[in-house]
């Protein structure tokens, strides 16, 4: 993500909201009864504006929604798993709000995100500069592992440019030990590999409960990727804030690391979250 793509999706609302099929089977977004600058008991308006056609990212339109009680300014509801202006989902969810996994390790599906560059990276795998004329066709591109690597070093608060104390909130956020973000950052170089292995240390010491996908979005608000994001809950009628929903849980253990990345997933299943 570019500084001023970051300052743009810094200052705009950050929404999330799943999507289901309607009738004719295209994905429409559960709409919130209430809007993002809503206060207390103040009522709501909410109408969809327009849809933005993704090729990347959702890769299928996303509702741009305004209020009329609250004429503040229109925001996108982005689908779980996605992020304000994001080429690839950050997370394996679907786009209802289930996570994917892969249905032999039950672990997700980290393979379908952009942390595949990551994967990538740590098994010294670099990619191409650019594409032969006699090699078949290759959308992936050095620049943009290094793009991935740089965001997910800030999301994974490893990246060298992060303080200690923004290291600190990070991996409360995260529920991971400070010191795996300490040890990756004093292990961060140029070198691609060091740089996946620094990346890769704490994406495995992540614990894999229902509020995965929260805790990872506000370690991306710590790290300055985006605005505080807000979730709507349906069941609830509100909007939840995941950057205060796990601040006080317990930090875990470092976690072992596996034996290098497997192909991507073909059989993927969804994992109910609670």
């Amino acid at each position: 993500m570019s500084r001023s793509v970051q300052l743009r999706a810094g200052h705009l609302p950050f929404a999330t909201t799943a999507y289901e099929a309607d009738t004719d089977g295209v994905l429409r977004p559960v709409l919130p009864s209430r809007c993002v600058f809503a206060a207390g008991a103040e009522t709501c308006s909410i109408f969809v504006d327009h849809y933005r056609s993704r090729k990347t990212g959702p890769r299928f339109p996303l509702a741009v929604v305004g209020c009329s009680k609250h004429p503040q300014g229109r925001y996108t509801l982005y689908p779980p798993g996605h992020y304000p202006y994001g080429y690839e989902q950050l997370a394996p969810y679907s786009p209802s709000g289930q996570l994917l996994v892969e249905a032999t390790t039950r672990q997700p599906a980290w393979q379908t995100t952009l942390f595949a560059a990551v994967m990538d990276a740590a098994e010294g795998e670099c990619w191409p500069s650019e594409s032969r004329w006699f090699q078949p066709y290759d959308p992936r591109r050095r620049r943009t592992q290094h793009r991935r690597l740089e965001l997910a070093g800030r999301l994974m608060g490893v990246h060298p440019g992060l303080d200690d104390g923004a290291r600190e909130r990070i991996a409360t956020r995260l529920g991971v030990a400070t010191m795996i973000l300490l040890d990756g950052a004093g292990s961060w170089t140029r070198n691609c590999k060091a740089r996946g292995t620094a990346i890769m240390a704490v994406l495995l010491a992540l614990p894999i409960r229902a509020s995965l996908l929260d805790r990872m979005l506000a370690a991306g608000a710590e790290s300055d990727l985006w605005a505080h994001p807000q979730r709507w809950d349906a069941a609830r009628a509100a909007w939840v804030t995941p950057a205060s929903s796990d601040s006080r849980q317990p930090e875990h253990r470092r976690a072992t690391t596996g034996k290098g990345r497997s192909p991507p997933p073909t059989n993927l299943t969804a994992l109910a979250q609670g």
